[in-house]
C-alpha cells in the first residue's frame, strides 16, 4: 500500500532532520525492501526519493541504490532529446516562449536576444525557424548566449549562425561563458550596447543560482539592461527553502504530477524510467545535499518570480498577449493564462511557468 511506504519515506526523513542516522538507515532499507520497479510504476519515485535521501546517511548506501537504478539509464543526450521533446511541462513551454520573442522580435531590422543558460541553442534554434515562418523575422539579430560551458557555447554558434544564414539572417554571435551571477562590469556593459530591442530569455536556468547569491539584485541588474521584455521559464515549486520537511513535501507534491503524466502519457517503459532517472537526478540535488551551499535546484514558485519582476521595475504582460490558444494533445495537461504568466500543468496543478514582462515605464 502506498500509504505504508509513504509512512516508512517520511519517517526516515524525520529521523534524518533529527539526527537519527541509523533509525533512518532501517527506515530506508524496510521500504526499498518493499519496493518493486519493475511492476508497480509508482515505486520508480519511491525509490528515487530513498537514494535521494539515502545521500544523507552515507555515501555508500545511495551508491548501492543507484547502480541498482543503472539499468533503466539511457545516454544523457537521448534523456535531454527525451524530456525536451515527450514532456509538455518542457516542450510546451519553450513553445510558448519562443512564439512570445517571436511576436517580439518579428518586424524589427535590429534585435538582440539575450539567453542566460543558452545550452546548446536547441531552443534558439526552434526560435529562428518559427521567426522565418512569420515572414519577417529581423533583418540583423545578435544572439548573446550567458553559459558557463564553452564547448555548449561553439556548438550554439557553429549551429545558430549557419541556420540564420540559410533563411537570410544577419547572425552576430557573442559568447559570455559564465553563470548570470558571475558576469563583471565590462559583461554588464556589453549587454547594455547590443542593438535594440533587447530581449532576456532563461529557459530552466535561473533557479540554479548559487547559494548566497542575491536574485533580487540579478533582476535589477537586468532592468538596467534595458531590455524591451523578459521572457522566463521556471517550474512551478518552492525548493529554495531551507527546510528539509519542507522541500521534501513540496518536491513530492510537485514530482507525483509530473511522474503521473509521464506514465500517462503511453511511453515505452524504456523512456518512462529514464524520464524518472532524469528528475532523480534533481532529487539528489533537492534532498540529499547535506551542505546547502552545495544545492542548485532552488526552485521557486511563479509568485516569487514575479514579485521579483516588479520590485525591479517590470510589469506583468498584457493578458492580450498570453492568449495565445496553445494546447497539449493530452486531457489531462491544461495551459492557461495568469497574471504575467502562462501555466502548464497537469489535472489541476500548475507545474511550469512562463512568465513575461515588460519595463514599468513602457507603453
Amino acid at each position: 500500500m502506498r500509504s505504508e511506504k509513504y509512512a516508512l519515506l517520511t519517517r526516515a526523513l524525520e529521523e534524518l532532520r533529527t539526527g537519527q542516522s541509523a533509525a533512518a538507515r532501517r527506515s530506508l532499507g524496510a521500504l526499498t525492501r518493499r519496493l518493486d520497479v519493475d511492476a508497480v510504476p509508482e515505486d520508480m519515485q519511491y525509490f528515487l526519493f530513498a537514494a535521494a535521501l539515502a545521500r544523507r546517511v552515507g555515501v555508500g548506501e545511495a551508491q548501492q541504490m543507484n547502480l541498482y537504478l543503472r539499468r533503466f539509464e539511457l545516454p544523457q543526450i537521448s534523456l535531454f532529446n527525451l524530456v525536451a521533446e515527450r514532456l509538455p511541462m518542457v516542450g510546451m513551454a519553450g513553445r510558448i516562449a519562443n512564439d512570445l520573442l517571436c511576436g517580439l522580435l518579428e518586424g524589427h531590422e535590429d534585435a538582440t536576444l539575450i539567453d542566460v543558460g543558452l545550452g546548446t541553442g536547441r531552443q534558439e534554434a526552434a526560435l529562428l525557424r518559427r521567426l522565418a515562418e512569420t515572414g519577417t523575422p529581423p533583418r540583423r539579430l545578435t544572439v548573446v548566449g550567458v553559459e558557463p560551458d564553452p564547448r555548449s557555447l561553439r556548438q550554439a554558434e557553429t549551429s545558430l549562425t549557419a541556420l540564420a544564414g540559410e533563411m537570410g539572417i544577419t547572425l552576430r554571435f557573442l559568447s559570455i561563458p559564465k553563470v548570470i551571477e558571475a558576469l563583471d562590469e565590462e559583461d554588464w556593459a556589453l549587454l547594455r550596447d547590443t542593438p535594440g530591442p533587447r530581449l532576456v530569455h532563461s529557459a530552466f536556468a535561473l533557479h540554479h543560482m548559487a547559494a548566497g547569491v542575491d536574485r533580487q539584485e540579478i533582476f535589477h541588474r537586468l532592468r538596467t539592461v534595458e531590455p524591451a521584455a523578459v521572457v522566463l521559464v521556471e517550474p512551478n515549486s518552492d525548493h529554495a527553502t531551507d527546510s528539509l520537511s519542507e522541500r521534501f513535501h513540496n518536491a513530492w507534491h510537485h514530482f507525483s504530477h509530473n511522474f503521473e503524466l509521464v506514465d500517462a502519457l503511453g511511453l515505452p517503459e524504456r523512456e518512462r524510467n529514464g524520464i524518472k532517472l532524469f528528475f532523480g537526478r534533481e532529487f539528489e540535488d533537492i534532498l540529499g545535499a547535506v551542505d546547502d551551499s552545495q544545492r542548485y535546484e532552488r526552485h521557486e514558485r511563479v509568485e516569487t518570480w514575479s514579485h521579483r519582476l516588479r520590485t525591479a521595475g517590470f510589469r506583468p504582460a498584457p493578458a492580450s498577449r498570453l492568449e495565445g490558444g496553445w494546447s497539449f494533445p493530452h486531457p489531462a495537461v491544461h495551459i492557461r493564462p495568469g497574471p504575467g504568466y502562462v501555466g502548464v500543468g497537469y489535472k489541476e496543478e500548475t507545474l511550469v511557468t512562463v512568465l513575461c514582462a515588460t519595463p514599468e515605464a513602457s507603453c
